[in-house]
């Protein structure tokens, strides 16, 4: 290795320095977000260039993944759908992004295509995943299938039935779109678990496990906006819609960390040869 370090300790120092660059990047953020010390319009245009460059970053590492492996390797079955999903999140948030700067008000529309169409992605992903570890037949995925769905319902109610208790409001898409995807995010991390669990995927599990960042960071969101805070927030220059959208970004960046942490595992953690049973 250069430098002479050995492969568990140049994977512990890429991990713990990418681990100092996301507080950094999180808190110039921060600064930017808080202290606006630019104009107007160029402390949004970098504020939502943040979560951009998080995306695309999470998205690209998991493209290096993917091409890691070989065509007739069967993770790389999976790591074309999960960069898929990223990419297509990537795309959401430049999408946002351009819409905030040049419209102000984002409304529910195309963002929300790209985000939700890359939780089929996603759910995919971990589909092959199953596949690949415990071999179902044709009958077992077809229940496994129908009892995924019943539990992204039940979940999906309880988000929306919580998110609109004592709310007094008719239903409007902005509220049923945003129950979505905390109750997504929680399916597919507790899905991950599951895999993890039963079928010895633990070190596959590792970037799902960083949805339940995302889970806690969209629920939030969520509760904010159906409540009226995070508007209320924004205008009053209140910590909620702070704290919210740095919780967003952080979510970014531990999902981030934790599909480098993969990345690293398959670079420098599988050296050791194999023993023999």
């Amino acid at each position: 290795m250069r430098f002479g370090w050995n492969a568990n300790v140049t994977s512990a120092r890429l991990l713990g320095a990418a681990e100092v660059a996301a507080l950094l990047f999180l808190a110039a953020y921060v600064i930017i977000y808080w202290l606006e010390p630019f104009s107007d319009s160029w402390n949004i245009i970098l504020a939502d260039a943040f979560l951009v460059i998080a995306s695309a970053g999470a998205a690209l590492i998991a493209t290096l993944i993917w091409k890691h492996y070989d065509r007739s390797d069967a993770p790389r079955r999976i790591w074309v759908y999960f960069a898929i999903g990223l990419w297509l999140w990537a795309a959401a948030e430049l999408t946002w992004g351009y819409l905030n700067v040049t419209q102000g008000e984002v409304p529910e529309g195309i963002s929300d295509l790209f985000w939700i169409s890359a939780y089929f992605f996603f759910a995919h992903a971990l589909f092959v995943q199953y596949r690949i570890l415990a071999h179902p037949n044709r009958r077992e995925e077809w229940r496994l299938n129908f009892f995924v769905l019943f539990v992204l319902a039940v979940l999906y109610a309880s988000v929306y039935a919580v998110l609109t208790a004592g709310a007094g409001e008719p239903v409007n898409v902005g509220t049923a779109i945003n129950s979505f995807y905390p109750a997504a995010d929680l399916l597919l991390a507790l899905v991950a678990l599951w895999l993890a669990r039963h079928f010895r995927g633990g070190a596959f599990a590792r970037p799902w496990l960083g949805l339940l960042a995302f889970s806690f960071a969209d629920l939030m969101y969520a509760w904010l906006e159906v409540s009226g805070l995070y508007a209320w927030s924004v205008d009053q220059a209140n910590l909620l819609s702070t704290i919210s959208d740095i919780v967003y970004l952080g979510a970014y960046l531990v999902f981030g960390l934790s599909i480098l942490s993969q990345w690293a595992f398959l670079k420098y953690g599988l050296r050791s040869p194999t023993v023999p049973r």
